[in-house]
């Protein structure tokens, strides 16, 4: 760094240097807080200490989730992942140990979720600081529903991955065709799983909010509620009228301090949604489904019947109202939810390859 102070230059005329390691905390937190692209906010923190000291790990810039590039066999054989930010505009490829002959999904925060068939092995995988935690699957045999089963989706499959509003932690919650889903916590090893009963084939769509998980039944449309605490079914949510669950993708997605729920067409040309908002009425009357025309702020990420929904006000450049999803699973697309029209968008990727979301930490 630059020793402040001033000095003769050209001519005689005075030039200042100042020390950019001196600028006040303050000032450096809400320089890193900007940064679109987790990758520079890396870099920033390594200028020098105080820098480091300013911009912690645990206080990221807001991040869109990056697309993944899950299908490609020489990165499957070389352990090698890519992932494109929409933010930046940048592609990076990364080595990750842990993803060698895995299978990995998303959509999901922090952690990808990784399938090992040969292994017969399950872990939650974070590819930015090759940090693995293995889910504990010998307890979760039901019904002669042994480990193998469980990993090459036989019996249970993964539902969702991701923050417990209700305690602070994370979940892992599976879900099979035996109408069971069950729970677990990862970091606490005397926490088993828990099963709840009756819930039916409930792995399209799934959102946490307020202590409650919400998740809807592929042959029904009825939207469970289950209490995350008790790891009971609380009540369950009638679908919309004219609702016909097997006639396309459904998708539950806490966005903006709501519940909504997304209904995207089979084949449908040009692409349509239909959107619902968890209308709770007066205290009196049931939770409904409401039909909406208009998220405001919102942009929705959505692959594998799962949804990420974040705030334009963090992201310069992006527009609400929108909905960026993966046509086919290879066609990143962005659907305008005022004017119903889709727009494929650019992308690094070969159109032979799977892409899903994953959203960047460094934790």
């Amino acid at each position: 760094m630059v020793i402040p102070g001033e000095r003769s230059g050209i001519d005689g005329v005075l030039s200042y240097e100042r020390n950019w390691s001196e600028l006040p905390g303050d000032i450096i937190h809400l320089f890193s807080k900007k940064l679109p692209d987790i990758s520079d906010f890396i870099r920033f923190r390594a200028v020098c200490k105080s820098w480091q000291l300013s911009a912690p790990v645990t206080d990221p810039p807001p991040q869109l989730p990056w697309l993944l590039e899950i299908h490609k066999k020489e990165h499957h054989e070389k352990a090698i992942v890519r992932f494109y930010c929409l933010s930046s505009g940048k592609v990076h490829t990364l080595s990750c140990p842990g993803s060698w002959r895995a299978w990995l999904q998303g959509p999901t925060c922090r952690y990808l979720r990784a399938y090992h068939k040969e292994k017969f092995e399950m872990c939650l995988l974070n590819p930015l600081i090759h940090y693995k935690i293995h889910v504990l699957l010998k307890p979760l045999i039901h019904d002669e529903i042994h480990v193998p089963d469980v990993v090459n989706c036989g019996g249970f499959f993964p539902l969702y991955i991701g923050p417990d509003p209700n305690e602070g932690g994370d979940i892992v919650v599976l879900s099979g065709y035996t109408n069971k889903m069950a729970f677990w916590r990862p970091r606490a090893d005397d926490w088993d799983w828990v099963y709840v009963e009756g819930v039916g084939k409930c792995y399209s769509g799934n959102a946490c909010y307020m202590g409650q998980y919400f998740s809807n039944d592929m042959d029904t449309g009825i939207t469970n509620v289950i209490d995350i605490a008790t790891k009971k079914l609380a009540y369950q949510i009638a679908p919309p009228e004219g609702f016909n669950p097997l006639g396309g993708d459904t998708v539950t997605v806490k966005s903006g301090g709501k519940i909504l729920l997304l209904f995207q067409y089979d084949d449908d040309e040009p692409c349509h949604f239909d959107i619902y908002c968890l209308y709770f009425g007066d205290g009196e009357g049931k939770p409904c489904w409401v039909k909406i025309t208009d998220i405001g702020d919102q942009m929705l990420f959505l692959q594998y019947n799962s949804g990420l929904a974040f705030s334009v006000s963090n992201f310069a450049r992006f527009k609400g109202n929108c909905i960026y999803f993966m046509k086919s699973g290879r066609y990143l697309c962005r659907y305008d939810i005022g004017d119903g029209t889709t727009e494929v968008l650019p992308c690094p990727f070969d159109y032979d390859s799977v892409m899903t979301w994953f959203v960047p930490c460094l934790m």
